[in-house]
């Protein structure tokens, strides 16, 4: 296949892909501006770099992400300013509405910048799990544009193909308009084989026959009749002359015997008894035992009366629950230059677990969810402390 070529079956799994990385994208946009945010089931599209043309979405915004591990390549994501200033309003708990003299400086800049970070990197998230494979990408780098020209910002030739997947985008109460996503013709492979790989099924081998078993040199002697008649040759061996009056034993043949595989006419013993030289052998029993399971420790307590009604008044004290999302540490002079719409860069990584806290104690982790309108969390850790062990002791 040529590099500028792509199958419909790559484009379809490109808009898989792209489904559900901007999925995730949308999900943290939407804690990001505390706003329902819906992206649409995009529309995938190949055409020259030379006529990738959007009037509609001009003057435009294009965020450049460089993807650093996992896969190689650059993403271009392009929309329109006016969107841009109205979801930076949302952010920064301003007026929706447009503003004429609303400039891009170098606050709203890092804002964008911010904004694009931890929708894409929840997008890489996704994607690396959805393609078993790790994901990286740098800091996302916005690019301020009258007219959208994708060979000023990627090393496309007029004549390249491109790989442009649409989107429509809609924050409640916000915007409801769209933006573009355009890639290399080289990547859309890379991401598409990659899941076309995953899920292809593997060939399985080919069985191999075992070897024929060696001629034995001697056979077992044969059975003679001066043995006495009922008398059997071991323990568990039906007499030599004739057979047991329990033979067969009864419900025989049982439902699935004889096995798959045997031949028209071949002789098999009864259902329950091996070949051993020629005789049936019945099996001997199988001992089966329960499984026999770790104690872990009892952790009650033996409380006197008294110390039982004293536990009861403390359960009804009520205690202070906070969930911290994560910590920075600044100079006074910095938090002194604080103003509204300033962005704080927390330790802790987007989509990380968030520690929920009780009266200054570290207790457990949990993800924030969001219930009718309303956050919450969703305990998915507990951690073992001090003060957890105290509880409900005496």
């Amino acid at each position: 296949m040529a590099i500028n070529e792509i199958t419909d079956v790559q484009k379809d799994a490109i808009g898989e892909i792209m489904n559900i990385g901007m999925g995730s994208a949308a999900t943290a946009a939407s804690e990001l501006l505390n706003a329902k945010v819906w992206i649409t089931t995009p529309t995938v599209s190949v055409l020259q770099a030379s006529t990738m043309k959007r009037e509609e979405l001009e003057p435009a915004i294009c965020v450049k992400i460089v993807y650093t591990k996992g896969i190689s390549g650059s993403n271009l994501m392009i929309l329109k300013q006016n969107d841009v200033q109205m979801i930076l309003n949302q952010l920064m708990g301003q007026p929706l509405e447009l503003l004429p003299d609303f400039e891009f400086d170098e606050l709203n800049i890092s804002a964008v910048s911010e904004v694009m970070n931890q929708m894409m990197g929840s997008c890489s998230t996704a994607l690396s799990k959805f393609l078993d494979m790790n994901i990286d990408i740098s800091t996302p780098v916005p690019h301020i544009m009258e007219q959208i020209n994708l060979t000023q910002l990627q090393d496309f030739e007029p004549e390249d193909m491109v790989v442009a997947v649409n989107f429509n985008l809609t924050i409640e109460d916000v915007i409801n308009s769209e933006f573009v996503s355009v890639m290399s013709v080289a990547l859309a492979q890379e991401l598409s084989n990659r899941l076309i790989d995953l899920n292809t099924p593997q060939a399985e081998p080919e069985p191999v026959a075992a070897p024929a078993p060696a001629q034995q040199s001697q056979q077992m002697p044969q059975a003679t009749n001066q043995m006495p008649q009922g008398q059997p040759m071991m323990q568990g061996m039906p007499p030599m002359q004739g057979v047991p009056p329990s033979y067969p034993p009864p419900g025989y043949p049982p439902q699935g015997y004889p096995p798959q595989g045997v031949q028209q006419g071949m002789v098999m013993p009864p259902y329950g008894y091996q070949q051993y030289g020629g005789y049936p052998m019945q099996m001997q029993p199988i001992n089966v035992q329960n499984a026999q399971f770790h104690q872990f420790e009892n952790f009650d307590v033996n409380l006197t009366e008294d110390q039982r009604d004293n536990l009861q008044l403390l359960m009804g004290v009520p205690l202070q629950i906070s969930v911290e999302i994560g910590t920075a540490r600044k100079r006074v002079k910095e938090i002194l230059g604080f103003t509204p719409g300033t962005i704080i860069e927390l330790e802790r990584q987007a989509g990380a677990p968030v520690d929920i806290v009780v009266n200054g104690n570290l207790i457990a982790r949990g993800d924030v969810v969001v219930i009718d309108d309303n956050f919450a969390v969703r305990i998915t850790e507990i951690i073992k402390s001090k003060f957890m062990d105290s509880l409900g002791k005496e």
